[in-house]
Protein backbone atom coordinates (compact mmCIF):
# COMPACT_ATOMS: atom_id res chain seq x y z
CA UNK A 1 0.00 0.00 0.00
CA UNK A 2 2.82 2.37 0.93
CA UNK A 3 4.55 1.66 -2.41
CA UNK A 4 1.35 2.48 -4.31
CA UNK A 5 1.04 5.79 -2.50
CA UNK A 6 4.69 6.59 -3.27
CA UNK A 7 4.18 5.95 -6.98
CA UNK A 8 1.01 8.06 -6.94
CA UNK A 9 2.86 10.92 -5.26
CA UNK A 10 5.70 10.75 -7.79
CA UNK A 11 3.21 10.74 -10.66
CA UNK A 12 1.46 13.79 -9.26
CA UNK A 13 4.77 15.63 -8.85
CA UNK A 14 5.83 14.80 -12.39
CA UNK A 15 2.48 15.96 -13.76
CA UNK A 16 2.83 19.21 -11.86
CA UNK A 17 6.30 19.81 -13.27
CA UNK A 18 5.06 19.15 -16.78
CA UNK A 19 2.32 21.77 -16.42
CA UNK A 20 4.71 24.61 -15.58
CA UNK A 21 4.95 27.36 -18.19
CA UNK A 22 8.20 27.44 -20.13
CA UNK A 23 10.41 30.49 -20.21
CA UNK A 24 10.28 32.62 -23.34
CA UNK A 25 12.93 34.50 -25.27
CA UNK A 26 12.71 37.73 -27.20
CA UNK A 27 12.99 35.69 -30.39
CA UNK A 28 9.94 33.64 -29.36
CA UNK A 29 7.91 36.81 -28.92
CA UNK A 30 9.05 38.36 -32.19
CA UNK A 31 8.09 35.21 -34.11
CA UNK A 32 4.64 35.25 -32.52
CA UNK A 33 3.71 38.89 -33.18
CA UNK A 34 0.45 39.64 -35.00
CA UNK A 35 1.13 40.64 -38.61
CA UNK A 36 -0.72 42.41 -41.41
CA UNK A 37 -1.28 39.02 -43.06
CA UNK A 38 -3.29 37.95 -39.99
CA UNK A 39 -5.94 40.59 -40.67
CA UNK A 40 -9.21 39.81 -42.42
CA UNK A 41 -9.38 39.92 -46.20
CA UNK A 42 -10.64 43.52 -46.41
CA UNK A 43 -8.51 45.06 -43.67
CA UNK A 44 -5.40 43.26 -44.96
CA UNK A 45 -5.39 45.53 -48.02
CA UNK A 46 -5.47 48.66 -45.85
CA UNK A 47 -2.62 47.96 -43.45
CA UNK A 48 1.12 47.34 -43.39
CA UNK A 49 3.45 46.06 -40.70
CA UNK A 50 6.90 47.15 -39.62
CA UNK A 51 9.34 47.14 -36.74
CA UNK A 52 9.14 50.29 -34.67
CA UNK A 53 12.26 52.44 -34.60
CA UNK A 54 13.48 52.29 -30.96
CA UNK A 55 14.90 55.80 -31.34
CA UNK A 56 11.58 57.24 -32.51
CA UNK A 57 9.67 58.08 -29.32
CA UNK A 58 6.30 59.74 -29.06
CA UNK A 59 7.19 62.98 -27.31
CA UNK A 60 3.59 63.91 -26.47
CA UNK A 61 3.16 60.73 -24.41
CA UNK A 62 6.64 59.36 -23.77
CA UNK A 63 6.93 55.80 -22.46
CA UNK A 64 10.42 54.30 -21.92
CA UNK A 65 11.36 51.28 -24.03
CA UNK A 66 11.45 49.19 -20.86
CA UNK A 67 8.17 50.65 -19.60
CA UNK A 68 4.47 49.92 -20.06
CA UNK A 69 1.78 52.57 -20.45
CA UNK A 70 -0.84 52.37 -17.68
CA UNK A 71 -2.70 55.71 -17.77
CA UNK A 72 -2.51 57.70 -21.05
CA UNK A 73 -1.42 61.33 -20.70
CA UNK A 74 -1.64 61.08 -16.89
CA UNK A 75 1.47 63.25 -16.58
CA UNK A 76 -0.59 66.13 -18.03
CA UNK A 77 -3.93 65.30 -16.41
CA UNK A 78 -6.15 67.43 -14.24
CA UNK A 79 -7.72 64.86 -11.91
CA UNK A 80 -9.03 64.63 -8.35
CA UNK A 81 -6.41 62.01 -7.48
CA UNK A 82 -2.68 62.68 -7.71
CA UNK A 83 -1.22 60.75 -10.64
CA UNK A 84 2.39 59.60 -10.56
CA UNK A 85 2.78 59.24 -14.34
CA UNK A 86 1.54 57.59 -17.49
CA UNK A 87 3.61 54.39 -17.23
CA UNK A 88 5.57 52.03 -15.01
CA UNK A 89 9.07 50.65 -15.53
CA UNK A 90 9.46 47.17 -14.00
CA UNK A 91 12.92 46.28 -12.71
CA UNK A 92 15.31 44.04 -14.64
CA UNK A 93 13.22 44.02 -17.83
CA UNK A 94 14.70 43.32 -21.25
CA UNK A 95 12.41 45.02 -23.81
CA UNK A 96 11.52 43.27 -27.06
CA UNK A 97 11.41 45.54 -30.10
CA UNK A 98 7.88 46.75 -30.81
CA UNK A 99 6.03 45.60 -33.91
CA UNK A 100 3.32 47.73 -35.50
CA UNK A 101 0.38 46.93 -37.77
CA UNK A 102 -1.08 50.22 -38.97
CA UNK A 103 -2.98 51.81 -41.88
CA UNK A 104 -0.96 52.42 -45.03
CA UNK A 105 -2.70 55.75 -45.49
CA UNK A 106 -1.55 58.19 -42.78
CA UNK A 107 -4.93 59.94 -43.00
CA UNK A 108 -6.83 56.71 -42.27
CA UNK A 109 -7.77 57.03 -38.61
CA UNK A 110 -10.70 54.61 -38.76
CA UNK A 111 -8.67 51.44 -39.32
CA UNK A 112 -7.15 50.19 -36.04
CA UNK A 113 -3.45 50.77 -35.42
CA UNK A 114 -1.82 48.02 -33.33
CA UNK A 115 1.41 48.33 -31.37
CA UNK A 116 2.80 45.17 -29.80
CA UNK A 117 5.66 44.82 -27.35
CA UNK A 118 7.00 42.72 -24.52
CA UNK A 119 9.32 42.70 -21.56
CA UNK A 120 11.39 39.57 -20.92
CA UNK A 121 12.73 38.84 -17.43
CA UNK A 122 15.26 36.44 -16.00
CA UNK A 123 12.67 34.56 -13.92
CA UNK A 124 8.91 34.23 -13.59
CA UNK A 125 9.10 35.70 -10.08
CA UNK A 126 10.65 38.92 -11.35
CA UNK A 127 8.09 39.06 -14.17
CA UNK A 128 5.29 38.53 -11.65
CA UNK A 129 6.57 41.42 -9.55
CA UNK A 130 6.62 43.58 -12.67
CA UNK A 131 3.04 42.63 -13.48
CA UNK A 132 2.01 43.54 -9.95
CA UNK A 133 3.39 47.03 -10.57
CA UNK A 134 1.35 47.23 -13.78
CA UNK A 135 -1.86 46.08 -12.07
CA UNK A 136 -1.44 48.61 -9.25
CA UNK A 137 -0.79 51.48 -11.66
CA UNK A 138 -3.77 50.61 -13.87
CA UNK A 139 -6.00 50.45 -10.78
CA UNK A 140 -4.95 53.99 -9.82
CA UNK A 141 -5.84 55.48 -13.21
CA UNK A 142 -8.96 57.67 -12.66
CA UNK A 143 -12.22 56.81 -14.39
CA UNK A 144 -12.32 60.34 -15.86
CA UNK A 145 -9.73 63.08 -16.22
CA UNK A 146 -9.02 66.14 -18.35
CA UNK A 147 -5.92 67.13 -20.30
CA UNK A 148 -5.94 70.89 -20.78
CA UNK A 149 -2.33 71.54 -21.76
CA UNK A 150 -0.17 70.22 -24.56
CA UNK A 151 -0.52 69.65 -28.31
CA UNK A 152 -4.06 69.98 -29.65
CA UNK A 153 -4.61 66.26 -30.53
CA UNK A 154 -4.18 65.12 -26.91
CA UNK A 155 -6.48 67.70 -25.30
CA UNK A 156 -9.88 66.75 -23.96
CA UNK A 157 -11.59 64.24 -21.71
CA UNK A 158 -10.33 60.72 -21.05
CA UNK A 159 -12.71 58.07 -19.75
CA UNK A 160 -11.02 54.88 -18.60
CA UNK A 161 -12.24 51.51 -17.40
CA UNK A 162 -10.39 48.25 -16.75
CA UNK A 163 -11.07 44.59 -16.02
CA UNK A 164 -9.02 41.50 -15.36
CA UNK A 165 -8.27 39.00 -18.10
CA UNK A 166 -7.07 35.40 -18.15
CA UNK A 167 -6.39 33.45 -21.35
CA UNK A 168 -4.60 30.08 -21.47
CA UNK A 169 -2.68 30.72 -18.28
CA UNK A 170 -1.78 34.31 -19.19
CA UNK A 171 -3.16 36.75 -16.62
CA UNK A 172 -3.48 40.50 -16.76
CA UNK A 173 -5.73 43.43 -17.49
CA UNK A 174 -7.72 45.07 -20.27
CA UNK A 175 -7.89 48.85 -20.18
CA UNK A 176 -10.46 50.69 -22.31
CA UNK A 177 -9.96 54.39 -23.10
CA UNK A 178 -12.39 56.81 -24.76
CA UNK A 179 -10.87 60.20 -25.57
CA UNK A 180 -12.99 63.10 -26.78
CA UNK A 181 -11.37 66.27 -28.06
CA UNK A 182 -13.20 69.63 -27.75
CA UNK A 183 -12.03 70.54 -31.27
CA UNK A 184 -13.75 67.48 -32.82
CA UNK A 185 -17.51 67.01 -32.51
CA UNK A 186 -17.63 64.09 -34.98
CA UNK A 187 -15.08 61.51 -33.84
CA UNK A 188 -13.64 60.17 -30.60
CA UNK A 189 -10.48 58.13 -30.04
CA UNK A 190 -11.29 54.54 -29.13
CA UNK A 191 -8.23 52.89 -27.56
CA UNK A 192 -7.42 49.79 -25.55
CA UNK A 193 -4.46 48.29 -23.76
CA UNK A 194 -4.14 44.57 -23.09
CA UNK A 195 -1.32 43.62 -20.74
CA UNK A 196 -0.73 40.00 -19.68
CA UNK A 197 1.98 37.97 -17.98
CA UNK A 198 2.98 34.33 -17.89
CA UNK A 199 6.27 32.72 -16.88
CA UNK A 200 9.06 35.26 -17.51
CA UNK A 201 7.27 37.54 -20.00
CA UNK A 202 4.87 40.48 -19.96
CA UNK A 203 3.13 41.10 -23.29
CA UNK A 204 1.30 44.31 -24.14
CA UNK A 205 -0.94 45.33 -27.03
CA UNK A 206 -2.10 48.89 -27.70
CA UNK A 207 -4.93 49.41 -30.19
CA UNK A 208 -6.31 52.77 -31.26
CA UNK A 209 -8.59 54.18 -33.94
CA UNK A 210 -11.37 56.73 -34.36
CA UNK A 211 -15.07 56.06 -34.02
CA UNK A 212 -17.98 58.35 -34.78
CA UNK A 213 -19.38 59.77 -31.57
CA UNK A 214 -22.27 57.48 -30.61
CA UNK A 215 -20.69 54.38 -32.16
CA UNK A 216 -19.93 51.51 -29.83
CA UNK A 217 -16.31 51.05 -28.81
CA UNK A 218 -14.62 47.92 -30.14
CA UNK A 219 -10.89 48.47 -29.60
CA UNK A 220 -10.73 46.05 -26.65
CA UNK A 221 -12.37 43.34 -28.77
CA UNK A 222 -9.69 43.87 -31.42
CA UNK A 223 -6.90 43.86 -28.84
CA UNK A 224 -8.08 40.59 -27.32
CA UNK A 225 -8.36 39.03 -30.78
CA UNK A 226 -4.76 40.03 -31.52
CA UNK A 227 -3.69 38.62 -28.15
CA UNK A 228 -5.25 35.23 -28.88
CA UNK A 229 -3.48 35.01 -32.23
CA UNK A 230 -0.13 35.67 -30.56
CA UNK A 231 -0.75 33.24 -27.69
CA UNK A 232 -1.49 30.41 -30.14
CA UNK A 233 1.97 30.89 -31.60
CA UNK A 234 3.58 30.98 -28.17
CA UNK A 235 1.84 27.78 -27.03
Amino acid sequence: MRRVLTFALLAALLAGCGSEAKNYTGADVKAAYFRASDEGKLTRTLVEDYWADPDDHQHTNYVPLNGIETCPQAQRANANAKLEGNSVTPKAADPVNQFVVAPKNPDDNRTPSITQGALVFGTSTIAGNGMKQVDEAVAKCPATYEVRGGPSPILGTYRVSSRTLEVDGWKGVVQQIAHTNPADDVYYEDAAHVIVQRANVILYFNVTHEKIIGERSDSSVKAESVLRTVLKRLA
